[in-house]
């Protein structure tokens, strides 16, 4: 049996990603799937209705805009196609209005205007100060990161630094009330914290927002032309190009340990794969407490393991429309790739977050559609529509079985009686998927979430997943960790499987 230098598990795009780079170095390189695809939490399929393509999971190409991977892996030669909408993201209000992220920001300056001319002149200055320190993001998204104390360490002797430290830790409420005047812009803000699970009131829910806010601003709410599975695709193309392989149906049962360090993997047919090296991009729980169960692992490590935060989980409707969908808020919102379109208030927001972490259903809960036929035709027959419904945070531990389609008619009765009047009268099929269902089709949707690990201030940066794991490295000779439980986290970025590829090449300090 050939003995490669790599095995990499998991072929999710961060998986793919570390792949590429470490094929392109001259590696030999396996990727092993368990599932019978590619892409993890990017794919597309025909979920609701022959001829009717649906991302999953992940929708929209933001955080990747930032990413050195796709221009270093030169992903648009295999087949990696950008659209960018005219109006990116949308806020649609229940009085109808609709306040707009659009390409150009002067047209989104315009949209809030409606609402606050002042707050107006705010997002451009705090765009201009995003695009002065966007170089300085974007190294600092694409390295091994900093500890906490050097972190706080170096803001302490920079100019402004006092004002950093506390905005690092600001809630959403707090930073957003004493920046906007409007609600509409305050709630707006409160909507992209909850996008990486950050209530209204978490601390660090508002550097969330700015960086959410300001990404999309600037490069836009991109889909992948296609769908979002035409991502590992053009990954997939790459790897081979590069001489690395992929296997599907190679479910690993456990990472083999000899002395202090990996000496290969185990399948669940019983076959074992030797290398010196392997990467990990499936969940940080499912690698510590099942993969390196026989490994003898430090008690501590496995505790803190146990201890690691899910986060919440999601619920998703994927549905079939005769016809484009019409928003009461008008043409811009129909325009948008995705649409906020419940709750108005950061109050309400926050009651539905309450209500799911006492593990109820929340009775207005958060809600945003993305359009994925507005911007890419397409992926429907002519002259139909498709849109993928997305409640941003529901509680796993109920009967699902018993609930899961009496809730979805609920959601879907709240849409029609106000976003979009004529939802109803356009549907010709609807499917749904439940936090058990996305657990059951992805390994790595632990409890129906998306994140690998939610984002609270005691898993971000060195301490993700946790602070012995924290800059790519795993807890025995020869592993490495390149999925979103490792720095900067969830979303389709590519960077933590590019950035734990170049620790592994040395071409970072880790």
């Amino acid at each position: 049996m050939k003995l490669y230098d790599v095995i990499v598990i998991g072929a999710g795009h961060n998986g793919l990603t570390c792949a590429c780079y470490l094929a392109k170095s001259g590696m030999s390189v396996l990727v092993v799937e368990g599932g019978t695809e590619i892409g993890g939490m990017t794919t597309t399929r025909e979920q609701v209705h022959p001829g009717f393509y649906s991302d999953i999971h992940a929708s929209g190409y933001q955080l990747a805009n930032l990413s050195f991977a796709p221009e270093e892996l030169e992903l648009a030669k295999f087949g990696l196609e950008l659209i960018r909408p005219k109006v990116a993201f949308g806020k649609a209000f229940a009085d109808q209005t609709c306040l707009c992220i659009m390409a150009d920001i002067e047209d989104t300056c315009a949209s809030i205007a409606q609402y606050s001319q002042r707050d107006a002149d705010t997002w451009r200055d705090l765009f201009s100060a995003y695009l002065a320190e966007k170089d300085d993001l974007q190294r600092g998204l694409q390295s091994t990161p900093v500890t906490e104390s050097e972190a706080l360490e170096k803001l302490e002797g920079a100019t402004g630094g006092a004002e950093s430290i506390r905005f690092r830790s600001q809630s959403v409420r707090s930073w957003a009330s004493e920046t906007f005047e409007s609600d509409q812009m305050r709630a707006l803000m409160a909507d992209f914290a909850a996008h990486a699970g950050c209530t209204p009131d978490s601390a660090g829910g508002a550097q969330f927002a700015y960086l959410f806010l300001s990404v999309i601003q600037d490069a836009g709410n991109n889909a992948v032309k296609g769908g979002m599975g035409n991502l590992p695709k053009a990954l997939s193309a790459c790897l081979d190009h590069e001489g690395g392989e992929i296997r599907v149906n190679a479910q690993v049962d456990q990472i083999c340990v000899q002395g202090d360090g990996v000496s290969g993997v185990r399948l669940s047919d019983g076959s074992v794969l030797s290398t010196k090296m392997v990467v990990s991009s499936v969940h940080p729980r499912h690698l510590v407490l099942d993969l390196l169960s026989d490994a003898d692992l430090d008690a501590r490590l496995v505790d803190d393991m146990q201890k690691y935060e899910l986060g919440d989980a999601q619920m998703g409707l994927y549905i079939a429309l005769s016809s484009p969908v019409n928003y009461a808020a008008g043409s811009a919102a129909s325009e948008a790739l995705q649409v906020q379109v419940m709750p108005d208030t950061l109050d309400a927001l926050a009651q539905a977050f309450c209500d799911v972490r006492a593990n109820r259903l929340p009775e207005h809960p958060s809600v945003f559609i993305v359009n994925e036929a507005t911007a890419d035709p397409a992926r429907v027959p002519e002259e139909k529509s498709l849109i993928k419904v997305i409640l941003t945070t529901v509680p796993y531990g109920i009967d699902w079985d018993e609930c899961r389609e009496d809730y979805a008619q609920t959601v879907i009765d709240q849409l029609a009686a106000g976003p979009i009047p004529d939802l109803k009268d356009k549907i010709l099929a609807v499917s749904i998927m439940s936090p058990a269902d996305y657990e059951a089709d992805c390994r790595s949707a632990l409890r129906g979430t998306v994140g690998h690990g939610a984002m609270v201030g005691y898993q971000l940066g060195a301490m993700r997943p946790t602070l012995d794991m924290g800059k790519y490295r795993g807890p025995v000779g020869g592993l490495f960790l390149c999925g979103a439980g490792s720095h900067p986290g969830p979303g389709v970025s590519m960077m933590p499987g590019r950035n734990a590829a170049q620790v592994m090449l040395g071409l970072q300090a880790s």
